[in-house]
């Protein structure tokens, strides 16, 4: 009888751990879908201006942080750049952001910055530790002389 019970637990332990070992869902390794809505690719803003974003985020294990920066495509001493980390304070998993970044006029002194192509980057990393990054082509140049 004694043997019959081992022979029991021992079936019994080996169902649970097969049970407990079998997970079919795969273990999360994207990062936070990243999207910038109200602005099109290669959308011209203007220095003086202000660029306003409406960005979205999405992961179901919750975002943590991001980080945009928006710099000159092909770099030079007069580019402008703009760099800005954000911290999640409560648990989000979808949502929006309103982002303004104010584009200066001039490096100082009638320093002016060079015209041209730049990219936003938005870097977003969700609660398990993934990485995604989101690029956005857009033109800044100055007013046309009236």
């Amino acid at each position: 009888m004694k043997f019959f019970k081992q022979i029991s637990l021992l079936f019994l332990l080996t169902t649970a751990f097969t049970f407990v070992g079998c997970n079919d869902e795969d273990p999360d390794t994207v990062g936070p879908t990243i999207e910038i809505t109200n602005i099109p690719d290669n959308k011209e803003f203007k220095f003086g201006g202000e660029l306003k974003m409406d960005i979205h985020f999405n992961d179901p294990n919750g975002v943590v942080e991001y980080q945009i920066e928006i710099y000159r495509e092909d770099f030079t001493v007069n580019s402008f750049e703009f760099t800005k980390l954000v911290k999640i304070a409560a648990f989000s998993t979808d949502f929006t952001v309103y982002q303004g970044v104010l584009i200066p006029k001039e490096i100082e002194n009638d320093k002016l910055y060079d015209e041209g192509n730049h990219i936003i980057k938005i870097i977003a990393v969700d609660y398990k530790g993934n990485i995604s990054t989101y690029y956005k082509p857009i033109r800044i140049v100055y007013p046309a002389a009236e």
